[in-house]
């Protein structure tokens, strides 16, 4: 399958990774120059340097010949009107990432494939936890566009005895399987994410992770 990112941020990489492992072709969009050296060092990827709103651009790069169009910028205005002009240059399946719920309605109505909201995501009772600690959810409400791409998001309790505790969220092992989105201490308050926090016990972790790498993730958390 042929696949066009825009955007080389975290979300960007890992679903370059991703892609690529499972077999498909990927090419990357991204309007900074510095980020598409970057991320041409980093992967065996087709990279352009071009604006997703300004469609003489993606009419340049012949984006009507991939399948399916990705925008995960952070910007919301840029990953609709992005998607929108991919469609209307033939690309069936767009996705977009967008953070305020509203707008994510929005473009649903506009005839975006699918729209992977973290704001509203978050706001969702995912799974009940229990107090003690260690308990890995026998559920996950993964969104569509996300279980297409064999990866699962999964909200989970550190275990009081987990082998990452004290470790730095930059240090942790399997990097390349998975990610921290959110942390929230035991009293569900949130924590920023930062390369340098420490994981400690009953931090409650929201995070996205490869199918066939959640057995060994779970055992890290655990």
């Amino acid at each position: 399958m042929k696949v066009i990112i825009a955007g080389v941020g975290r979300t960007g990489k890992i679903l370059i990774r991703e892609l690529k492992e499972n077999g498909n072709e990927v090419a990357v969009i991204d309007i900074n120059e510095e980020k598409c050296k970057e991320v041409s060092n980093e992967f065996d990827v087709l990279v352009f340097k071009a604006d997703i709103t300004d469609i003489d651009d993606l009419s340049s790069i012949n984006i009507s010949e991939y399948e399916i169009f990705i925008s995960v910028t952070g910007n919301d205005e840029k990953n609709i009107l992005g998607c929108l002009l991919a469609k209307d240059l033939g690309i069936q399946k767009v996705i977009a990432r967008v953070s305020d719920p509203r707008l994510s309605k929005i473009a649903s109505k506009l005839g975006i494939t699918h729209t992977i909201c973290p704001e509203e995501a978050a706001a969702e009772k995912i799974l009940q936890i229990t107090k003690g600690g260690g308990a890995f959810p026998s559920e996950e409400k993964t969104p569509p566009a996300l279980q297409t791409l064999g990866v699962r998001r999964v909200r989970v309790r550190v275990g009081k005895n987990a082998p990452v505790i004290g470790m730095q969220i930059g240090e942790l092992p399997l990097r390349n399987e998975w990610m921290i989105v959110r942390v929230k201490d035991k009293n569900e308050r949130f924590i920023p994410v930062d390369a340098s926090l420490k994981i400690q016990p009953d931090y409650i972790l929201e995070i996205l992770v490869r199918e066939d790498s959640l057995e060994a993730v779970k055992a890290l958390l655990t």
